[in-house]
């Protein structure tokens, strides 16, 4: 206990201003609490901002004259594109109204014919949310299919287009779409700290608080995000930062966990680190291309998707996949090797091989990242081109 005191007064344990490695495990361990609880607190300030949009900016109603009912029930909810509802409100007869709404499970509601006003405004907003959780069922299905199940030539799932821009936007997002976009925002703001603020600053002015910070930054975050993986695998329950389904946990988990092992090494071997390289892989792997995944991720879910905005999405997608094979295939190619070199200049052979071996599950991961962008702007200038043909 004495010494634990000691440790805690000594100024060098939440000292980031020395490019030097950890001289206890109480300045370690004490670091990384401070970075956990940060990132806990800056994480849930971000959702807090963000869910205040939503409810202030994005949640009016539905007009009227905008909302369209299905014909058929259930709606048709094939793979792929969604099928748009094809009864305007406003034409739908009573019949026609009552068996939707019978459906939705409103079994008392105003009668139309009394209070036609009010009665069609909870029809529109019925009709808003059996939108949001057709496309929530289409997205969940694509993602378990394709991580668990891997499945090949999936039809990627598209929103269909929102009818009153981003004012009603969270009212035809269905739930967990909402967690989804929440926790995009969340992760790209970390990404956007911890993979392009930090490293640039460092880049910019060779000033070693910035990479020192950086390291125990993205290492707090990473044990954060992976404590909640964990407790969803305890609990059967997506308590995780992504709030992906639970097809993607392993592969999150294994992502986390090597980013740990690489950013722990950096820690303790900083003294002799190449710092500029260290930086190129955190751009390299969070601020110019795993953000642009997540920035994709937010377009998909919004009134600037593919169904209302095209060619946005479209410029979105080019940037995107330009980045990816530009860092995470021919610049990364540069980085293994640097960096295997680097280990076994300094170090040993069965540490190269060790981080060889890390590289090389990171490289899977970028041929996968790379696929599926690749496939994902393919789509999107083939349904561009066939708008423009019909």
């Amino acid at each position: 206990m004495a010494v634990s005191l000691i440790y805690w007064k000594d100024k060098n344990v939440f000292d980031f201003t020395s490019i030097r490695a950890p001289s206890s495990i109480v300045e370690f361990a004490s670091k990384l609490v401070f970075m956990l609880i940060l990132w806990a607190c800056l994480l849930a300030l971000v959702k807090k901002i963000c869910q205040a949009v939503a409810h202030r900016c994005w949640s009016y109603p539905v007009p009227t004259k905008m909302a369209y009912i299905p014909s058929k029930l259930p709606h048709p909810n094939p793979p792929g594109s969604a099928v748009p509802f094809d009864i305007p409100l406003l034409h739908a007869t009573d019949e026609q109204i009552g068996s939707f709404m019978k459906f939705r499970g409103y079994e008392t509601w105003p009668d139309i014919k009394q209070s036609r006003k009010n009665a069609l405004q909870q029809v529109a907003h019925a009709a808003a949310e059996y939108k949001g959780f057709l496309y929530q069922e289409k997205t969940m299905n694509w993602i378990d299919d394709h991580f668990r199940l891997r499945l090949r030539k999936l039809n990627y799932p598209y929103v269909d287009r929102h009818w009153n821009g981003w004012s009603s936007f969270w009212v035809e997002t269905g739930d967990h779409i909402r967690k989804m976009f929440i926790s995009s925002v969340s992760v790209l703001f970390e990404h956007c700290i911890n993979g392009f603020v930090l490293p640039v600053c460092y880049l910019v002015t060779q000033n070693d608080v910035y990479l020192i910070v950086c390291l125990y930054s993205e290492v707090g975050y990473m044990i954060y995000a992976t404590t909640w993986i964990i407790f969803s695998y305890v609990y059967g329950k997506d308590v995780t930062v992504e709030q992906m389904h639970s097809a993607v946990w392993p592969l999150l988990l294994l992502h986390h966990i090597s980013s740990l092992i690489l950013c722990i090494g950096c820690i303790y071997f900083i003294e002799a680190a190449p710092k500029d390289l260290i930086c190129w892989v955190f751009l390299a792997l969070l601020g110019l291309t795993s953000s642009l995944h997540y920035v994709g991720q937010i377009l998909d879910f919004s009134p600037l998707a593919q169904a209302n905005r095209p060619w946005v999405r479209m410029f979105a997608h080019i940037v995107c996949l330009s980045s990816q094979i530009v860092f995470r295939m021919i610049y990364w190619l540069k980085i293994v090797f640097m960096t295997v070199v680097h280990c076994l200049d300094t170090h040993s052979l069965r540490m190269a091989t060790i981080v060889l071996i890390i590289l090389l599950l990171f490289t899977l991961f970028n041929v996968d990242f790379i696929r599926f962008h690749y496939k994902a702007t393919m789509g999107c200038w083939k349904k561009l081109v066939k708008s423009k043909d019909a």
